[in-house]
């Protein structure tokens, strides 16, 4: 690859980086079949903000059971020939472009080339004339002018040619997400009641304590949650016992154990080996580092016992991934 496409790639890096800096978790970087450290970058960025957007929809103070609200984004409007005709104001706020550079452009130019097949399979789907309105959900990933991408899901609506509508096309992406207001009324009636679900009966027996969730409070979820960082930005080393771990944040082993399992849905140890696992993928994929080395760094005692886990994990070995990438 020449310089001038490496400086592109930088400078896509660095605009993600302003982005990201600035609060704004929706873009993502488009992956090329190029195997070099920029390519390892934007793989570990991508998934970077990907975490960080689940820690703030999932991870913090929402219950994965809550019911969600359906947010539509953006939505194209697109003639027989899948050119736009008319474009949502979501659009040039998430996608940059002005009004000329959309209207009368053809959608595909707006998308990934992974997404220009997935567009181009679903098109040959195409309802017959005369059948109607053929309707089917597709995730797409759209550029941005600055050539940052935007995946979601999306409604493609197609309309034949025999109806009153005419021919053409409606896509609406849409998110899914809780809005802000019903999740503070729920932190606010938790933190106010000091307890989850049911007014403590004083005549009822007393309930196993492995089977009860414990309450945790705004303080809890601030331990639990440096636990969580710890681990991550020390995946590669020893784990220390749980409840040495636990003391050193100001909490106990039983809060630590049940409270991270029910903000991250992972045991503690399960998150530190799908951390290491998730790492050594990208560097398996992406590098040329041995698999020796790739066990090393991402903190397993061997190469065998890294192997073994990752097959377990993935179903194939490390070699066979590399083989196959």
């Amino acid at each position: 690859m020449n310089d001038d496409s490496n400086k592109d790639r930088i400078k896509r890096i660095r605009t993600m980086l302003v982005e990201f800096g600035s609060g704004n978790f929706s873009y993502r970087l488009e992956r090329t079949d190029f195997k070099d450290e920029i390519e390892a970058l934007t793989a570990l960025f991508n998934m970077t903000v990907e975490e960080v957007k689940s820690s703030f929809l999932h991870e913090v103070y929402v219950n994965q059971n809550e019911t969600y609200n359906h947010l539509v984004l953006l939505f194209f409007i697109l003639d027989k020939n899948d050119t736009v005709l008319a474009f949502s104001p979501g659009v040039q706020q998430l996608l940059l472009f002005d009004t000329d550079e959309l209207q009368s452009k053809a959608f595909h130019s707006f998308l990934t080339e992974k997404s220009k097949r997935a567009w181009n399979r679903l098109k040959s789907r195409r309802a017959p004339t005369g059948t109607g309105i053929h309707e089917e959900y597709i995730e797409l990933s759209l550029k941005t002018k600055h050539d940052l991408t935007l995946t979601t899901n999306c409604l493609v609506s197609q309309t034949a040619g025999g109806t009153d509508l005419g021919e053409g096309t409606l896509v609406a992406c849409v998110e899914m997400v809780k809005s802000s207001e019903e999740r503070e009324l729920e932190l606010q009636k938790t933190v106010r009641s000091g307890k989850r679900g049911e007014k403590k009966d004083t005549n009822a027996r007393p309930t196993d304590p492995k089977k009860k969730k414990p309450y945790l409070s705004a303080a809890d979820i601030t331990k639990i949650r440096k636990i969580h960082d710890h681990i991550l930005d020390n995946s590669d080393g020893p784990l220390l016992p749980l409840r040495e771990l636990a003391h050193s944040f100001g909490t106990n082993e039983y809060k630590l154990k049940q409270g991270f399992k029910q903000l991250y849905n992972q045991t503690v140890f399960g998150f530190l080996i799908s951390e290491r696992l998730r790492k050594a993928s990208v560097l398996v994929q992406h590098t040329q580092i041995s698999i020796k080395e790739v066990a090393h760094i991402t903190g397993f005692k061997s190469a065998p016992h890294f192997s073994r886990v990752f097959k377990e994990k993935y179903g194939y070995t490390p070699r066979e991934l590399r083989n196959h990438s």
